[in-house]
């Protein structure tokens, strides 16, 4: 019993706990907000346009003309 115990607070040790990614995000026009996104989401989104910005957690993006992605915490 003793050994199970034991075994049981190591795993707890040891174990590594998931960390969700967080972004900076749009909340009325402020582009600055930093956002914990859901566990689903692997990147960070930016998109520029001409006179606009969006940043969004995604769970996939594909970089393109004025799409950056990035998968740090507050990136981009």
């Amino acid at each position: 019993m003793k050994l199970l115990v034991c075994a049981l607070v190591l795993v707890l040790v040891c174990s590594e706990t998931v960390h969700s990614l967080k972004c900076f995000t749009c909340v009325n026009g402020n582009c600055k907000t930093a956002t914990e996104c859901p566990e689903s989401s692997n990147f960070c989104k930016t998109v520029v346009g001409y006179d606009s910005l969006s940043r969004t957690c995604e769970e996939f993006c594909v970089p393109g003309v004025n799409i950056y992605c990035c998968q740090e915490d507050l990136c981009g």
